[in-house]
């Protein structure tokens, strides 16, 4: 197992909120729509069996759940403290959720038409960061999970030889055409289910990706197996966290849900991290922590606001007097390791 105290983990904390507004205006303008997808992609979780083993301890779960949100129980596991959802993500539900219909109804959440703005203001400051903390620099990646290449693209402007896999054909077609545009090249491949931790397996890449990628994953210790036994020396992965952002999504029950709804059907903590760096056989090399909590408050808060038909001298009273601090607050929560991402560069 590694030992995290034989190498020092390069921290670094925070990030700018205002691609926020950019990137997810429609987190504001259509929450209600938004819920309604939520709400019926947790109704198609909650009908799957109840989950009896934790996701990534694999350790016996309580019967009861902590809290429920949104129509979903969830539980901390008593051994690594993970948030688990109370159900299985099943093949059948991973079908509906990813596959089915070439993925067209996930994609919706996920194709931009900004493909190069939304890849310069969110995934090239990852690439940036990866180069950063690497003490050889980066020869080649193989992102699993690509969905549109986003990160895909980032690498290969930052001129890093860089391929994606994912399930979702309907992102990997739209991914293809952009990049294609830009530079090309078609970096991104669509596999089956069965040949996703395969292609793990058998890549010459020395370093393997995963941003935003291992909570959707139906048996993610097939992925750490695979890792294991590829050729990689190192691995980038990015996961949600359990943070402020869940409690809000607790009290705020006519908000939108980002954080705990749809594929999320987990989130991560402290322990749980630490199980699974174990778990996949990596010592940590590198982390940033940020998240969008603050920003989660701030736009719940509107959302309800709006609701109760407050005039608009209000709401901008509110904006003027608490929009300003968002990142000075986050970066609060962010030190205090109880934010909603991380981002976590190991090493075999």
């Amino acid at each position: 197992m590694p030992n995290e105290n034989l190498v020092p983990v390069r921290r670094r904390y925070s990030k700018s909120s205002a691609f926020y507004i950019s990137t997810k205006k429609d987190f504001f303008s259509d929450n209600d729509a938004l819920l309604r997808r939520a709400l019926k992609q947790n109704a198609l979780y909650a009908s799957q069996p109840t989950r009896t083993h934790c996701k990534i301890c694999r350790a016996q779960l309580p019967g009861s759940a902590d809290f429920t949100s949104h129509g979903v129980g969830y539980t901390f596991c008593p051994d690594c403290s993970h948030l688990n959802g109370t159900h299985q993500d099943t093949g059948a539900f991973v079908e509906q959720l990813y596959i089915a219909d070439a993925g067209k109804d996930y994609s919706s959440s996920y194709i931009d038409q900004n493909f190069a703005g939304r890849t310069s203001d969110i995934y090239v400051p990852k690439v940036d960061f990866l180069v950063d903390s690497l003490p050889h620099g980066a020869r080649e990646i193989l992102d699993v999970g690509c969905g549109s290449g986003y990160f895909v693209y980032a690498a290969l402007l930052r001129n890093i030889a860089a391929t994606g896999i994912d399930v979702g054909a309907s992102m990997v077609e739209f991914g293809n055409r952009q990049i294609s545009h830009l530079t090309g090249q078609s970096p991104l491949l669509h596999v089956e289910e069965d040949a996703f931790f395969r292609a793990v397996v058998e890549s010459k890449a020395d370093i393997i990706s995963a941003i935003g990628v291992i909570e959707h994953l139906r048996e993610p210790h097939e992925f750490f197996d695979a890792f294991a036994r590829s050729g990689a020396r190192y691995l980038y992965y990015s996961v949600p966290m359990f943070s402020l952002s869940v409690v809000l999504e607790n009290i705020f029950k006519e908000v939108f849900p980002r954080q705990l709804s749809g594929g999320h059907t987990h989130l991560f903590t402290e322990e749980s991290i630490r199980t699974m760096n174990a778990l996949i056989g990596i010592t940590p090399i590198a982390e940033w922590r940020f998240g969008t909590d603050l920003m989660d408050l701030y736009r719940g808060s509107v959302t309800l606001l709006q609701k109760n038909k407050v005039s608009a001298k209000l709401t901008e009273a509110f904006t003027e007097g608490f929009a300003s601090s968002i990142d000075d607050l986050q970066s609060i929560l962010d030190r205090n390791h109880f934010c909603s991402e991380i981002h976590c560069l190991g090493t075999k």
